[in-house]
């Protein structure tokens, strides 16, 4: 399986609401190999049904490429998505894993990729704690100041991606999020041992987000 370097965290109302959301996935993914972006459907006002949509129009715009949902997990076994993220305060991961392994439906094949459970966490404490926990993926920050990550507190700067990768399974995905808005942060935040950069603004309000998402990765 491909390791992913870049998750897109959507914003419709960045992407030209729900009837360009699809085009503007599919223009950020249009130059990234396959399997090296995770899109990230992140829509918390949407009740189930217009979530489900988003969901299967990220699907369709980025058929290469892993899509998972934030959170609603039952929104993510309905769509098949390649995962679920959870917030701080959200689900547990042993009992997301538990739920997909009981949930009805077609096996797999056999090379088929895993399905992701990730989370987001905002210390190196909780991101360790989240990985040793059966997290696939932590994503962690701020790393870097940015707005939509002001009510968890001042960044915690590059180091504590280091620190995080000293203490984390190494079959955990570290992901940096949180004002990683060029491609020197990008590789600042690799650097530091970071698997891959979470960003919402530098691609969806970028002139060309194909160009800006391939930079990034």
């Amino acid at each position: 399986m491909v390791t992913p370097r870049l998750v897109l965290i959507t914003d419709r109302r960045l992407m030209g609401g729900e009837a360009g959301f699809g085009d503007a996935i599919a223009a950020a993914v249009r130059e990234l190999p396959p399997g090296a972006a995770i899109v990230q459907v992140r829509e918390k006002d949407l009740g189930g049904a217009a979530l489900l949509r988003l969901v299967r129009a990220a699907q369709a715009a980025a058929p290469e490429q892993r899509v998972v949902v934030n959170d609603r997990l039952d929104v993510a076994l309905a769509a098949a998505a390649s995962g679920v993220h959870l917030p701080e305060d959200g689900l547990d991961v042993a009992a997301v894993h538990a739920a997909i392994a009981a949930a009805d439906g077609p096996a797999p094949c056999a090379d088929a990729p895993p399905v992701l459970v990730g989370c987001s966490r905002h210390d190196a404490d909780a991101a360790s704690a989240a990985a040793a926990g059966g997290a696939d993926l932590v994503q962690l920050g701020p790393v870097w100041s940015t707005p939509a990550k002001e009510r968890y507190g001042a960044a915690l700067g590059p180091g504590v991606l280091r620190e995080t990768r000293a203490r984390m399974d190494a079959r955990c995905l570290l992901v940096a999020v949180g004002g990683i808005d060029s491609p020197a942060r990008a590789g600042a935040a690799r650097a530091a041992g970071a698997d891959a950069i979470a960003v919402i603004r530098a691609v969806w309000t970028s002139r060309d987000p194909t160009a800006a998402a391939l930079a990034l990765a």
